[in-house]
C-alpha cells in the first residue's frame, strides 16, 4: 500500500480537487483506493455526500478519540474500487489536543497498518494549516504532492518543507510540485520563475485552467463521469500514470 498525501501549507492551491480526482483515477485503473479526508472543512464529505461535516461519529475524528477504528469508518463510494473516509469540524479542535500525547503525529500511521490488506493506495487530502492533523498527514505519507496556483503558495512552501524536514528526517520520501489551475499566463510564469529562484522543481505534469474542473464538486463525483474529454480530465490521468510511475504501480502497490 502506497500513501499519496496532497498538501500546501495554503488554501485555495486545489488539493482537495486534486485529491478526489487523482484517487478516482487510481480506482479507474482498478486500483483499491482510500480516499482520505483530514480537511476539517470536510469539503471533499460534503462533494461525495457520505457525510454531514459536523458528527464526530462515522468520521475520522472518532477514530484519533479512540472510539472507532480507522477500518470501520470506511464506506464505498459510487465510484467502483473507491472507498472513502469522512471528516468532520470537530477535527481540528481535537487536532490541538494531540500535542499532549507522545507520538501523536504517528496516530494516523497506526491506523492505516490495518487497512495493508486492503487497499492498494490511500489518498489524503491534507489540512491547509500547519498542526497537529497536518503533521499526521505527512508522517503517513510516501509521496507529496504539491500544487502550486500562484506566488503565495510558493511563499508558504519554506513552512511546510520545514515541518517536513522535522517529521520525516530520514527523508524518505518523495515530492512532486505540481503547477496548478493558471488561468492567466504571467500568473504561470511568475510562480515558475519564483520556484526556480527558490530551487524548487517542477514535476513532468500540469493541471491546467479547466472550468469543468473548477465546477466538479457540484455534481458529487470526479471529472472523468463529469466531463471524461475534458482536459482536466486529461490532466489528472496523466498526474495518475506519472504517480503509478515513481510509486512503481502495481508491484509496488502490493509490496
Amino acid at each position: 500500500m502506497r500513501v499519496i498525501t496532497v498538501i500546501n501549507a495554503k488554501g485555495g492551491c486545489g488539493k482537495s480537487t486534486i485529491a478526489m480526482n487523482l484517487a478516482s483515477a487510481l480506482a479507474g485503473s482498478q486500483y483499491r483506493t482510500l480516499l482520505l479526508d483530514m480537511y476539517p472543512q470536510a469539503q471533499v464529505t460534503e462533494w461525495l455526500g457520505l457525510g454531514d461535516g459536523l458528527s464526530i461519529e462515522g468520521s475520522i475524528v472518532s477514530a484519533f478519540l479512540g472510539r472507532s477504528r480507522l477500518s470501520d469508518l470506511v464506506v464505498p463510494t459510487h465510484i467502483p474500487h473507491l472507498s472513502f473516509c469522512p471528516s468532520a469540524q470537530p477535527l481540528e479542535d481535537m487536532g490541538r489536543d494531540l500535542v499532549h500525547s507522545i507520538g501523536y503525529e504517528t496516530l494516523l500511521g497506526g491506523f492505516l497498518r490495518d487497512l495493508v490488506s486492503r487497499f492498494d493506495f490511500v489518498v489524503i487530502d491534507s489540512p491547509n494549516q500547519i498542526s497537529p492533523i497536518m503533521e499526521n498527514s505527512i508522517h503517513a505519507a510516501d509521496l507529496f504532492i504539491v500544487p502550486f496556483e500562484s506566488t503565495k503558495a510558493v511563499k508558504s512552501y519554506a513552512n511546510f518543507l520545514g515541518l517536513v524536514l522535522r517529521i520525516r528526517p530520514e527523508g524518505h520520501f518523495q515530492v512532486l510540485h505540481v503547477l496548478n489551475n493558471f488561468y492567466r499566463p504571467g500568473f504561470r510564469k511568475r510562480v515558475i520563475e519564483r520556484m526556480n529562484t527558490e530551487s524548487i522543481p517542477i514535476a513532468e505534469v500540469e493541471v491546467r485552467n479547466c472550468g469543468w474542473l473548477a465546477q466538479v464538486d457540484e455534481h458529487g463525483g470526479s471529472i472523468f463521469d463529469y466531463r471524461p474529454k475534458s482536459k482536466g480530465a486529461e490532466d489528472i490521468q496523466a498526474l495518475c500514470t506519472y504517480v503509478e510511475r515513481i510509486l512503481g504501480g502495481r508491484e509496488a502497490a502490493v509490496a
